[in-house]
């Protein structure tokens, strides 16, 4: 949000200088991103607080600002309306909606607009001032924090009616080229044939002012917060208004934004009111009161402040004290309930009023430090390796969007289609909790690509995030793990080899090289068609690692599809992923076994084998035979147009005893080969 220093100033005393400015926001909450010097003012670039709704205009940054020095807040101007049965006609059928006020407006005077100093704040803003009536319902925005709409009066049909809306509905949004379907149970304000406006969000074109229109009507509500989110989210539309409304807006105000916009019209630009003001809606003040004890907060906070100055601070900020000795009962107001609900939310805005940086910090006394614990010895141990191969450490944010989920191909009923989400997040590009690194891990390469680094090796420990109704916290259980992503040559080449792309092999004999580093006694077996990350691996070439029967982690190459989404040409990245609590199970304990005096009788059989039949069906069938199998060369080829593999595998016969003759041999591979005919023949298999 842009802020203008000269605005705010005509709502609270601010520092003279620049740099006063900047560090006085930034320690009470409101994070100053820039500032820019502009003729005589500065434009300042704020980050607010995502809970915080009542900071998203002036006069709630004031009255933070007042909150810290004490300095008297100015509000705006506005007209006190009165409320009775002479206004529009208004019916509100759907509790959605807490408060909403009709005022209707005639021009007296044509083609007169706001004067320049009244628009500041939307220049300061970027928001370009248009007609009068709507520059008022921005400003009332942008001053008192209360989102204000006004429709043509003239292409009203009839009442207006608050209500949800019915299957098969369409509106027409505000600077959308063509009507939209309106999903149905959303909140819309409407007359007897059409949508006049999306709730909370955004007006409508056909209810829409114009420099010809003589007559408005000029709406000010208060809206549930969850159902603009919705609504919002459903029909793809942010305004400032659901950057409003979403974060809990103030019930109190609605009156007061349709008096800031009255005032400025009738003031500035020549128009009036016609009759009274329409107000329904059912909402009440729940008047919530809180108690607190001083000398708990000043025992909290280790400071000693008296009991008067602690509900002086409080009032600065809106609530409402009454001392009795020690105690303070607190009235919260209605811009705080959304999140003022618990006597420590107190303890942390009297902190904010003294200033965190101006209450004591105490460390704790250490008299010797701890040793290192097994688990950070287990993965210095295992980044010993991965630096050793040339990884790097990354690291990657605990939140992404639907974007990315988007270009993983992830749709429902995939196994990471369930997120935990985040209902107010400030940028919809961080609205999820990850549940898995795969997809962070292939921006990674992407964003190294487009600066032309290629050898890409990084790893991270990192969490992740489960939907789990069972869990502890009745939301989410959390997975720790090791992932890596290496993308380009294996190792370096230099003058006596050439460099080798790294492929699910290279990363098949890293995960070895961690197990014995660990003694862990993992081992690798085909993957799972229901594992999170199947369908985004390459189907022939990744792995599951297991330990102890169990599956404890992934590797393999990137999918060729899942690389187009992503825009990678020309390269094949390989993943691996590990649980992070395996890696401290117990070691095995290994010792060393003489060789056998006599060497195993050696055998290689080559099978042709259709192009999606299991090799290790085969090598599974050789190794009843007694012999230790691994398969050694694999090429493919055609058969009479049929896509083929021929697969050799290597047969170690155990002769311990150096009693095994090569006959016998002979004789048991002669009968696995003839049962591997009879079961697979039918198949398409053959040897070769």
């Amino acid at each position: 949000m842009n802020i203008s220093a000269n605005v705010l100033r005509r709502f609270v005393i601010l520092p003279s200088s620049t740099r006063a400015i900047r560090e006085l926001l930034d320690d009470i909450g409101i994070e100053v991103k820039r500032i820019e010097e502009v003729d005589d003012d500065l434009k300042i670039g704020v980050e607010l607080l995502a809970n915080r709704g009542d900071h998203y205009c002036y006069s709630g940054i004031a009255r933070e600002v007042s909150g810290r020095t004490g300095a008297a807040i100015c509000g705006p101007e506005f007209t006190p309306l009165q409320v009775g049965d002479g206004g529009p006609v208004v019916r509100n059928d759907t509790d959605l909606c807490g408060l909403y006020t009709g005022t209707l407006m005639e021009k007296v005077n044509a083609g007169k607009s706001l004067p320049e100093e009244v628009l500041r704040p939307l220049v300061a803003a970027g928001i370009n001032p248009l007609i009068a009536p709507v520059d008022a319902t921005n400003l009332s925005n942008l001053e008192i924090g209360q989102p204000t709409h006004v429709f043509d009066a003239d292409k009203i049909v009839g009442d207006v009616v608050i209500r949800l809306s019915i299957e098969g509905e369409q509106a027409w949004p505000l600077f959308q080229e063509k009507h939209v379907p309106v999903p149905a149970g959303t909140v819309v304000i409407a007359d007897e044939v059409k949508i006049l406006a999306i709730a909370g969000v955004i007006g409508c074109e056909d209810s829409k002012c114009t420099d010809e229109t003589t007559r408005i009507l000029v709406e000010s509500a208060a809206f549930d917060p969850v159902s603009v989110r919705k609504s919002s989210r459903k029909l793809n539309i942010h305004t400032d208004s659901v950057a409003r409304f979403e974060r809990g807006s103030d019930f109190s105000l609605p009156l007061v934004g349709a008096g800031r916009v009255v005032f400025l019209l009738e003031v500035f630009a020549g128009w009036k009111r016609i009759g009274q003001t329409t107000s329904v809606g059912a909402w009440v003040d729940p008047n919530r009161v809180l108690s607190i004890e001083s000398s708990r907060v000043c025992r909290f906070l280790d400071v000693t402040i008296s009991v008067d100055e602690m509900s002086s601070r409080l009032r600065r900020y809106g609530f409402s004290c009454s001392v009795d000795g020690d105690r303070i009962d607190v009235t919260v107001p209605p811009h705080r309930l959304w999140d003022v609900e618990f006597p420590a939310d107190l303890y942390e805005e009297i902190a904010k009023s003294i200033g965190y940086n101006n209450t004591p910090t105490l460390l704790p006394l250490i008299d010797k430090g701890n040793q290192p614990s097994r688990e950070l010895q287990i993965k210095q141990q295992v980044e010993e390796v991965l630096l050793g191969n040339g990884f790097y450490e990354v690291i990657t944010n605990g939140f992404y969007g639907r974007g990315l989920l988007d270009k993983l191909g992830v749709a429902e009923g995939h196994p990471l289609f369930a997120h935990v989400e985040v209902l107010n997040a400030l940028d919809r590009g961080y609205s999820k909790l990850k549940n898995n690194a795969f997809g962070q891990a292939l921006e990674a390469v992407s964003r190294n690509m487009n600066r032309k680094h290629s050898n890409i090796k990084m790893y991270e420990w990192t969490r992740t995030f489960h939907l789990d109704e069972g869990a502890e916290n009745a939301v989410c259980s959390e997975r720790t793990v090791l992932w890596g992503m290496v993308s380009g040559p294996s190792r370096i080449a230099n003058w006596s080899e050439k460099s080798k792309v790294a492929d699910p092999i290279y990363l098949k004999g890293l995960v070895e090289e961690i197990a014995l580093t660990l003694r862990l006694p993992f081992a690798f077996a085909p993957s799972s068609p229901s594992g999170a990350l199947y369908d985004l691996l390459h189907p022939y070439r990744q792995a599951s690692i297991v330990l102890n029967g169990k599956v404890v982690g992934v590797l393999g190459e990137v999918h060729p599809e899942v690389l187009r989404r992503f825009k990678l040409k020309k390269v094949r990245p390989c993943y691996f992923e590990l649980s992070e609590e395996v890696l401290y199970e117990k070691s095995t304990n290994w010792s060393y076994a003489e060789p056998p005096v006599h060497q195993p009788l050696n055998r290689t059989l080559a099978f042709a084998l259709p192009l999606l039949f299991p090799a290790e069906k085969i090598r599974e069938m050789l190794a009843k035979s007694g012999a230790d199998v691994k398969i050694v060369d694999l090429f493919a080829f055609s058969d009479e147009g049929k896509p083929m593999r021929s697969i050799t595998y290597e047969l170690d016969y155990p002769n311990h005893s150096g009693t095994v003759s090569a006959d016998s041999v002979n004789i048991e591979l002669r009968k696995v080969t003839e049962q591997i005919i009879a079961l697979h023949g039918s198949d398409g298999v053959y040897q070769r």
